[in-house]
């Protein structure tokens, strides 16, 4: 690293696709608790188009100019004074803090204690796919809800990168999982482990599948019948906004707002290695082309996940 600078990906205003600019930028900083990461994959997420438009914006988290993506796999190139356990050329991936600067760039300066060492069996592209999403479906299954053999799950947006996590996290804990999705993606979503697929095309389909004990509507959509869907002791589980829920409905109700861990990401990837957790399938995409990613994304529509090669 001879250089001061790097390319980078980044916002100065909120909007559309084209606030987007590619611009040579300082490299980060790093702290004494920090690693230096140079980007060999990211990957974009529903939340990095949302920031672009300025959903969270009243929320005070960001600063402009800002470079999006969150989720890296890379290798270490430097360390701060506190940092052990890793070492320069380490391979890595990590879902960094979201109030800092992200990877849609050469480097990225990450906290040592969001960093977890890559997993063996990865490559950097389907390492690059996993922090973010599995991250939220790990909180929302294992620290919001309480799932045991037998509890009835039901994942609203199963085939995206979250729900591809949740459905197997949930069956690991022995429930019994029912997935909506598309009809095209019912196959996958079997593979997965899925007991009961559903087309939330089809009119009724919330009705046909019964009453749960813990719904996780991964794409947040107010789908029609969904809070019917729930026990009255069940828990529902949001992760764009907080729902105001009439006054009939019983059921308790969280948003996962997921944060990062390099220990949980520790050990999602000694769950991939071991064959227990399969990946979400995905598509890589080079950096000029993040633009055309953000526009795939806003679809809602993507099957696992987008991954972008630095």
């Amino acid at each position: 690293m001879n250089s001061t600078t790097m390319q980078a990906l980044r916002i100065h205003t909120y909007g559309n696709r084209q606030v987007l600019l590619e611009e040579q930028v300082p490299l980060p900083h790093v702290a004494e608790d920090d690693v230096l990461i140079e980007v060999v994959c990211t990957s974009v997420n529903p939340v990095d188009w949302k920031v672009r438009e300025g959903w969270l914006a009243a929320e005070g988290l960001h600063q402009l100019p800002l470079i999006l993506g969150w989720d890296v796999a890379g290798r270490v190139v430097q360390m701060g004074k506190q940092v052990s356990g890793l070492q320069i050329g380490s391979p890595v991936y990590a879902f960094g803090d979201l109030s800092r600067d992200g990877a849609y760039a050469q480097y990225i300066s990450v906290n040592a204690a969001l960093v977890a060492k890559k997993p063996r069996s990865l490559s950097f592209a389907e390492a690059a796919s996993v922090p973010l999403t599995a991250l939220t479906a790990w909180q929302a299954m294992h620290q919001l809800a309480e799932i045991g053999p037998g509890t009835k799950v039901l994942i609203h947006g199963a085939s995206g990168g979250v729900g591809s996590f949740a459905v197997q996290f949930a069956k690991r804990q022995g429930a019994r999982v029912s997935a909506v999705a598309s009809a095209a993606n019912h196959d996958y979503l079997r593979a997965l482990g899925a007991d009961q697929v559903a087309d939330y095309r089809t009119p009724d389909y919330l009705k046909a599948l019964g009453q749960f004990d813990v719904v996780f509507d991964v794409v947040d959509n107010d789908a029609p019948g969904i809070y019917d869907a729930l026990n009255a002791s069940g828990l529902y589980i949001s992760t764009l906004k907080t729902h105001a829920l009439p006054s009939r409905y019983r059921f308790a109700h969280e948003r996962v707002l997921v944060m990062p861990d390099g220990d949980q990401l520790a050990h999602i990837g000694t769950l991939i290695d071991s064959g227990e957790i399969k990946l979400p399938e995905i598509v890589e995409m080079p950096f000029a082309q993040i633009a055309q990613a953000h526009a795939r994304s806003e679809t809602e529509h993507v099957r696992g996940k987008i991954v972008i090669r630095i």
